[in-house]
């Protein structure tokens, strides 16, 4: 696995004020634990000054860090005494014995949270040299396998946090990538949206308002009626295809069937291929809106990219999910063309995939080049009506 970039020198304020509060918290229950435990006592005379130097550091490391433009105390430091403080006052309130011992487990969890295996490998071998340094100055006869058995919990517990910390380390890398992936499909889809605008805009301009105009001009001339005719059928028609473009109104009015096969014939008669659309009465009323955006932007992609002589839409429903396969027998895609499409600007079946996701749904795409696409969505149904 790849090692994360390492950490700066100082870890984030609310990180900071976080230990600061788990370390003044610790304070008591070592306290407890030194005193209303049984435990060896041959060097526990310096444990009182110690506790005292520790809480000391405590409240200063406290203080600092809840102090408002203050700068923070190096980690690196803080880290330092934490560790020096655990090891002495570990070692003075009963040494392999000490309750203060189970502190020594959670600092390979705590390292593991900072998202670097490296460092938390590097805290876990620390920990454990730590605790059988410990064993081994503390002047007791009696305590061989129970020191060895902490050790080797110490040398488990360090494993299973550097095995948690790649794994943390892992998710979030994948997190980022998925966050910068949907960032650069925010854009595209924004660009894709300006440019679909533009187009929009070029063609009511070049088309429908020109025929307007010259029909206008027509008529102020006395000119011929049925030329002013022709010139009002072509604008009709160029606004009927831009409003269908936008929205078909089939959809509310007649149901999906008829929105998906008008769609299908919109497409194919631009791009000259036959289609065929089946829709099962069983689906009909699920996820209406998404079947017909997501088939619309699959069309357009037979449309625009396949060369194909025909495309068929299929819709179904099964008790446990939605189903939508749109196929065509063009000239298919091969999987580099697939993973490079968003990063040249084409967000069709990326953008098709995030909408189905979002419902936990999932996009397969099966195609090879020379033997058309299929493309199919299917969407889980939780108790939807059918």
């Amino acid at each position: 696995m790849t090692e994360r970039p390492a950490a700066p020198s100082a870890l984030p304020r609310e990180s900071v004020r976080v230990w600061a509060l788990i370390r003044l918290a610790a304070l008591p229950a070592i306290y407890l634990g030194e005193r209303l435990v049984d435990h060896p006592t041959p060097r526990s005379d310096p444990f009182g000054p110690l506790l005292i130097a520790a809480c000391a550091y405590a409240l200063v490391a406290a203080a600092v860090a809840y102090a408002p433009r203050t700068r923070q105390l190096p980690s690196q430091l803080l880290a330092l005494l934490d560790l020096g403080f655990l090891w002495a006052l570990t070692y003075t309130s009963g040494g392999p014995f000490s309750q203060l011992r189970y502190a020594f487990f959670l600092l390979p969890i705590g390292a593991a949270l900072l998202l670097r295996p490296a460092l938390t490998a590097a805290a876990s071998l620390v920990v454990v040299i730590s605790y059988v340094a410990i064993a081994l100055l503390y002047p007791t006869q009696d305590a061989g396998d129970f020191e060895l058995t902490q050790a080797v919990y110490l040398v488990w517990m360090g494993i299973v946090a550097v095995l948690l910390s790649q794994l943390l380390a892992r998710r979030a890398d994948e997190v980022e990538r998925l966050s910068a992936d949907r960032g650069r499909l925010v854009a595209q889809a924004l660009d894709a949206e300006d440019r679909e605008r533009r187009r929009l805009a070029a063609a009511l301009h070049d088309d429908a308002v020109q025929n307007l105009l010259a029909a206008r001009h027509e008529l102020a001339g006395g000119g011929d009626v049925a030329f002013v005719q022709h010139g009002l059928d072509r604008t009709i028609s160029q606004l009927r295809d831009a409003v269908f473009e936008l929205y078909p109104a089939a959809l509310d009015h007649a149901g999906l069937a008829a929105a998906l096969e008008a769609v299908a014939a919109h497409a194919g008669r631009r791009a000259g291929f036959a289609w065929q659309v089946e829709v099962g009465d069983e689906a009909v009323g699920l996820h209406d809106q998404l079947l017909f955006s997501l088939a619309r932007e699959l069309l357009i992609n037979v449309a625009k990219h396949s060369g194909a002589a025909n495309a068929t839409v299929r819709v179904r429903a099964t008790p446990a999910e939605l189903l939508l396969e749109v196929a065509d027998d063009g000239r298919g895609l091969d999987s580099a063309r697939l993973r490079s499409a968003p990063l040249e600007g084409h967000i069709g079946l990326a953008s098709a995939t995030e909408r189905v996701e979002a419902l936990d749904g999932v996009l397969e795409i099966a195609a090879e080049p020379g033997h058309g696409t299929l493309v199919r969505a299917r969407i889980p149904l939780r108790g939807e009506p059918s």
